[in-house]
């Protein structure tokens, strides 16, 4: 199936609440555990000084959950979405407040230069960011310029499926309970998806040929390593 770009970014007040209130807990989850687990094989160790960007953040599910495993670590969600970051600081947890923060960042002007973010990171997580981008290779130029030398990349994405037809059957599959915004918007994102010999071709044309990309299940991959 061709790719169908949807829009980069989800402004839609309607769109943001819904996707704000649906439980992706089991999703988060993983990608939090992955990074744990990432960390703890690389050897690698955080401290106080270093920073957590959790790119494309939405409404915060998985900045807040960093933010609370490693609280003597800074942790900033940033997003293009100003009606995400409005969602995330409203969940924001006053236990949570000293560390983590959220910045309004349009991440295609990072990309081309236009705009600079003050920070660099040690670590850059995303989840369910890459496929909004109409030109992916923005993505990754921003995620090169945000990143300290021997930065860790923990991104985690949907894979597009192979026909419209399985794109039906995911969605109900996963989202039949779920409001008819919600599918609606998640059957675009399947349609706006990267299958992982695409993102592999991504990573190569972007010198960053040392991160992994692997497929975890029919919904997901996931794109780790060090660089």
């Amino acid at each position: 199936m061709k790719r169908i770009p949807e829009p980069e970014l989800m402004e839609s007040l309607s769109q943001v609440e819904a996707y704000s209130n649906a439980d992706f807990s089991k999703s988060d989850s993983f990608v939090v555990f992955g990074l744990q687990e990432y960390l703890k094989k690389s050897g690698k160790t955080l401290n106080k000084n270093d920073l957590i960007l959790d790119v494309g953040c939405g409404p915060g599910n998985i900045a807040s959950r960093i933010a609370e495993i490693w609280p003597f670590v800074k942790v900033v969600g940033i997003d293009g979405s100003n009606q995400m970051l409005i969602q995330a600081r409203k969940k924001l947890d006053n236990k949570f407040s000293k560390n983590l923060s959220y910045e309004l960042v349009e991440i295609n002007a990072i990309a081309t230069g236009k705009k600079k973010f003050p920070l660099k990171a040690e670590v850059l997580v995303s989840n369910s960011a890459l496929h909004h981008f109409h030109n992916p290779s923005n993505f990754w130029n921003a995620l090169k310029k945000l990143a300290k030398k021997e930065c860790v990349h923990f991104h985690r994405d949907l894979i597009r499926p192979p026909s419209l037809e399985k794109t039906f059957e995911i969605k109900e599959k996963y989202l039949s309970s779920s409001p008819n915004i919600l599918k609606r918007d998640f059957f675009a994102s399947l349609k706006a998806s990267f299958t992982v010999d695409e993102v592999h071709q991504q990573l190569v044309k972007a010198g960053l040929s040392k991160l992994k990309v692997y497929q975890v299940d029919e919904l997901y991959f996931e794109i780790i390593g060090c660089v």
